[in-house]
């Protein structure tokens, strides 16, 4: 691939793009200019812009989209959740017990209503939490279940106590404890995705409209678990055009957009609107990967996996296609994490290596395949098409295949992508990688969805999430990344950067690691 870019070149290339996407976004929507400018002089409306679709709203079935995650405790309190930095802290939790090194006794706070007015008990929980473990046989498995594997007692021992035990001891379980409460009413009366509008939730917001277009959240008047939010309506627009999110926001449409902005779109305000604009960025719990089905011969190749990851110019990539906005990827962790482990090899760019790799897998045909990702982010696709580029440099005959969000995801849940490339976010515990990686966890049971396994992996993953001393579990953690570097499931990309465009009259937004909208509460919009 040729990475002689200039600026010059690359600001001409925006500007043109961005005037096109912003006369595309004004000619759709001058048949009803009147009345979005009527509701956007309205103070009380915080408009969010979404890349994808939101698959759920439904915590029951909310598997790893993260745009349903970051709408569910908007709506539904969980018992905890995670500060700015990823850090473990209480929600509808008042104090964690611990009995055993495999039980808690886990008290909940009192009197924090749901928007029909009812209290919010221990009997709620514990049929939340039951419905994703043990559902209804004509209630669709949840995404969520595998986390919950080893639970073999989770009751309530009071109106506000509940008791948690596990077959075997597990250090990360608690991190599992972030899903949206619900009413028992709810749990026994509500189907799939029924859930709306019936005084269910028990977070800052509620839903009032949703389609395929937007989700319209409204304060919910009887939130009292702290201070109600600064704006009456949260609207976010779900616009699945990257130049078109960006005509949005330009024109004033858009009052936010996290992760949503293309990279080279976010330089470009940064160097000529800052007048208009400001930008937020912060270190994200994110790590962007290529990755490989092991149900295909020619990718469970380690000589093919190989020639792959040394064809791939990812400094030239994060420069020049992501603006620098983030740092290159060793494996799953970043360096500011605990369980990053230095001592893991850098996959150089080589591509004369990669050539030999190739030669030796012995594998006479042409390798044609397509690498698919998600249309909903056009830097991911740019980034596809340019490694799509360093591989045909060594003799692979790659395609780019871009899908609508839901259906990505849907093809990797079933196993039927080769290549993919693709993030994982928010994940807080080193077992993240047993929800990858592990035999156990192939889709649609876990996140395993190119079907990796190794026995000395599993053995590693379970020792690391049954050790309970972080030291010890580090030195786990360490072999089994050692491990995944040599087999390489994964190609390892970047960590990007938390980014947040706001417009300049926006005050009180912060950014979270996980990407998760907590702070929105506290935004002003003057």
């Amino acid at each position: 691939m040729d990475s002689r870019f200039t600026t010059k070149r690359i600001i001409i290339s925006i500007v043109s793009i961005s005037a096109v996407a912003f006369a595309i976004y004004q000619a759709q929507n001058s048949s009803n200019g009147n009345d979005l400018n009527n509701v956007k002089e309205k103070k009380s409306t915080l408009y969010v812009a979404f890349d994808s679709k939101i698959q759920s709203g439904d915590p029951r079935l909310i598997g790893s989209d993260p745009n349903s995650q970051y709408i569910e405790n908007l709506r539904f309190l969980p018992l905890i959740g995670f500060d700015e930095n990823g850090k473990l802290q209480n929600f509808l939790v008042d104090e964690i017990i611990p009995i055993t090194n495999k039980s808690w006794l886990i008290k909940i706070k009192k009197d924090i209503k749901f928007s029909n007015g009812s209290n919010l008990s221990a009997e709620d929980v514990v049929a939340t939490y039951n419905a994703i473990m043990n559902p209804e046989k004509s209630f669709p498995p949840s995404p969520r279940k595998a986390a919950f594997n080893s639970v073999t007692v989770f009751k309530a021992k009071t109106p506000y106590e509940i008791l948690i035990e596990l077959k075997d001891p597990d250090a990360s379980f608690l991190n599992n404890l972030v899903i949206g409460i619900l009413p028992k009413e709810a749990i026994l009366t509500a189907g799939p995705n029924k859930i709306d509008n019936l005084g269910y939730e028990s977070g800052p917001y509620i839903l009032k409209k949703a389609d395929a277009t937007s989700w319209l959240l409204s304060r919910n008047e009887n939130y009292n678990f702290a201070e109600k939010p600064k704006m009456e309506n949260l609207n976010f627009k779900i616009i699945s055009d990257s130049g078109t999110r960006y005509a949005a926001l330009i024109k004033g449409d858009i009052d936010l957009a996290q992760n949503a902005i293309d990279p080279d779109k976010v330089a470009l305000i940064q160097k000529s609107m800052n007048d208009k604009f400001q930008i937020l960025s912060a270190p994200k719990l994110a790590t962007t990967y290529l990755a490989f089905n092991f149900r295909d011969p020619i990718f469970s190749n380690l000589k093919v996996r190989q020639a792959i990851a040394y064809a791939i110019d990812r400094k030239s990539l994060l420069q020049f296609r992501l603006q620098g906005q983030g740092t290159l990827a060793k494996g799953m962790f970043p360096a500011n994490n605990f369980y990053y482990d230095s001592s893991l090899p850098e996959v150089q760019f080589d591509p004369q290596r990669a050539k030999t790799l190739l030669k030796e897998a012995n594998i006479q045909d042409p390798i044609a395949f397509a690498i698919k990702v998600s249309s909903s982010n056009k830097s991911t696709v740019e980034i596809a098409k340019a490694i799509a580029a360093n591989l045909k440099d060594v003799g692979f005959q790659p395609s780019v295949e871009m899908l609508e969000n839901s259906v990505f995801l849907d093809q990797l849940k079933k196993g039927v992508a080769s290549v993919w490339i693709s993030p994982w976010v928010g994940f807080k515990d080193p077992d993240h990688l047993r929800f990858v990686f592990a035999t156990n966890m192939v889709a649609p049971a876990g996140g395993n969805r190119g079907a990796y396994s190794n026995p000395n992996i599993d053995d590693l993953l379970q020792e690391g999430r049954e050790e309970i001393n972080p030291e010890k579990r580090k030195i786990i953690y360490d072999q089994a990344q050692q491990l995944l570097s040599a087999e390489l499931p994964y190609v390892y990309l970047w960590h990007s950067l938390n980014i947040a465009v706001t417009g300049k009259n926006i005050e009180g937004y912060k950014l979270y690691a996980d990407g998760r909208y907590w702070s929105i509460v506290n935004v002003t919009k003057n």
